[in-house]
């Protein structure tokens, strides 16, 4: 019985409910980012972590085989890798259908495994790309290896990921794949990524459909990253509703805050003698509501006055 032919080729965005689906077993990005996007404000929660690795560091090599099973299958064509990514990219509802015959759509479709990539987190393309370019690398792409790259993203942010790394703009205007910015998705939810050759920059923009959302889809009414003055103290919300002061300078280790007090001082000036009267604290204390700009941290400002600032 003749296997009947599976095509995608009307069914732009059809890869997006398994990518969902991936993600909510096993990371939650997607689901981290659209919350922020519907509210249009930084959750408290940390960015879901990601350990990714260098690919050679997978011993099995799950995703690189399966990659390379489909490009084989289409080794006669022009460009197979260009066409593969623009096939991927068209399940994520981006970009025009490649130019390929319906057997290989079917071959792709039934053989592609994004579930791989979930279980072995890493820039596999930047491997596949430097492969593909071979002896014709005029573009000098040659990816830097994952453990470099995670070493000048923890010199860059210091260490362990915070609250107030998460508004950082990372650039890198050399993105190849976007093996820095995997790694800075960990960090900031604000990136972005330049490169001389679109197929590199298609194919960073699938990593990011796969591993960093917040790059992948940016919604342009989007404030949160506004290149605005950020006050020191911020209200975070808890999942009770309850509405705490955070610091954004020592990234709430303090739990002590001090309430800048504004009172009504009489002056009283008698015989050439200046003498201020005694406020109601009381009645202020009870009008003044606490606003985060009412507020300073007690750390830090024992820290301020440490220094002499």
């Amino acid at each position: 019985m003749k296997q009947e032919i599976k095509t995608t080729r009307d069914k732009k965005g059809w890869l997006i409910p398994y990518l969902l689906g991936l993600d909510h077993m096993f990371f939650k990005r997607w689901d981290y980012w659209t919350r922020i996007c519907v509210s249009d404000k930084l959750s408290p929660d940390p960015i879901p972590f990601i350990r990714f690795q260098p690919s050679y560091a997978y011993q099995q090599k799950q995703v690189y085989k399966n990659i390379r099973k489909c490009l084989d299958f289409a080794a006669h064509i022009s460009n197979p890798l260009e066409a593969f990514i623009d096939w991927l990219l068209w399940g994520f509802n981006r970009g025009d259908f490649p130019n390929i015959t319906d057997k290989i759509d079917d071959y792709w479709y039934r053989t592609f495994n994004m579930g791989l990539f979930y279980l072995e987190p890493a820039d596999h393309w930047g491997e596949i790309a430097s492969e593909y370019l071979g002896r014709n690398n005029s573009l000098g792409f040659f990816p830097t290896p994952g453990n470099v790259v995670e070493l000048m993203v923890r010199m860059n942010f210091g260490d362990e990921p915070k609250h107030e790394h998460k508004r950082l703009s990372v650039c890198d205007p050399c993105c190849g794949a976007g093996v820095m910015l995997l790694y800075a998705s960990n960090y900031s939810l604000n990136l972005y990524g330049v490169d001389i050759s679109l197929l590199l920059t298609k194919i960073a923009q699938v990593n990011a459909f796969i591993y960093v959302p917040w790059m992948a889809y940016r919604p342009m009414n989007l404030t949160i990253f506004d290149e605005i003055e950020q006050s020191a103290i911020t209200e975070i919300e808890l999942p009770t509703g309850i509405k705490i002061p955070h610091c954004n300078i020592c990234n709430g280790e303090s739990q002590s805050f001090l309430l800048d007090l504004k009172t009504e001082h009489e002056l009283i000036v008698n015989n050439g003698l200046i003498r201020v009267g005694k406020p109601n604290i009381s009645r202020d204390l009870i009008a003044k509501r606490l606003k985060p700009e009412n507020i300073t941290c007690a750390k830090c400002f024992k820290q301020f006055e440490k220094e002499g600032l």
